[in-house]
């Protein structure tokens, strides 16, 4: 019995010193978005999530928020603070007027419900016993990154179906359980749904094919990337 009660000691302070790394973490990624709060057009919303997702990592840094669960709760406060992110990089795209979407409905109402369910995910780590964090796996994120910025880069050259369809080919490639006749399938059903959805009923002005002048879109948007990266690039 006292080697138990020598082994739970021994395991205490790595128990805490994880979550203080971890709340000074979600501490300082939630102070790094309320600084650029004071740069948007609308910054009430992100601002207080931002200031409430930063109080939870001062609460977790500091042992007063119980992490019983903490793969679901550093994982809710993760959606949560890429929730927060989306509505401050969204908050000077036009909203609604009248019945007809804005460019920036869409994208902060699922920021919106991404940073609500997150809170919801954080909460059940807290109070409920759950799995601990395990290896992190980088092939995944990765994937869904490129394929986001694929299909920012391909939505004007080469239009909306187009784009859609291999940026979810690309996302879908970062399983190693994917099949190619599933997925071809999937991304094929996923474009007419977005097509539908953006296209015939929310009657966005998105192109769906590419224009004659494509490789020109491409180049300029290639351009536009590389110009911070590269200057030297572009100096006469």
């Amino acid at each position: 019995m006292s080697q138990d009660v020598n082994a739970s000691h021994q395991g205490t302070p790595a128990h805490h010193e994880s979550h203080f790394l971890g709340g000074v973490l979600i501490a300082v990624l939630a102070l790094g978005l309320l600084g650029w709060t004071f740069f948007i057009s609308s910054p009430t919303v992100p601002r207080v999530l931002s200031i409430a997702i930063g109080l939870i990592g001062v609460g977790t840094a500091a042992g007063f928020v119980p992490v019983r669960g903490a793969q679901d709760y550093y994982g809710g406060l993760a959606l949560a603070l890429v929730g927060t992110l989306a509505l401050v990089a969204s908050a000077d795209l036009p909203g609604q007027r009248g019945f007809a979407f804005g460019p920036g409905t869409a994208p902060r109402l699922f920021a919106g419900l991404l940073a609500a369910l997150g809170f919801a995910v954080a909460a059940v780590g807290a109070f409920s016993d759950g799995p601990k964090i395990t290896v992190y796996k980088i092939r995944g994120p990765a994937f869904v990154i490129v394929s986001i910025l694929l299909f920012a880069m391909l939505i004007r050259p080469f239009g909306l179906v187009i784009s859609t369809f291999l940026a979810f080919m690309v996302s879908i490639s970062g399983s190693t359980e994917m099949r190619w006749i599933e997925s071809l399938i999937a991304a094929a059903f996923m474009t007419a749904m977005c097509v539908g959805l953006f296209v015939y009923l929310l009657n966005l002005p998105f192109q769906l094919w590419p224009p004659e002048n494509a490789l020109q879109l491409l180049t300029r948007e290639w351009t536009d990337l590389l110009r911070p990266v590269l200057p030297f690039l572009f100096t006469k």
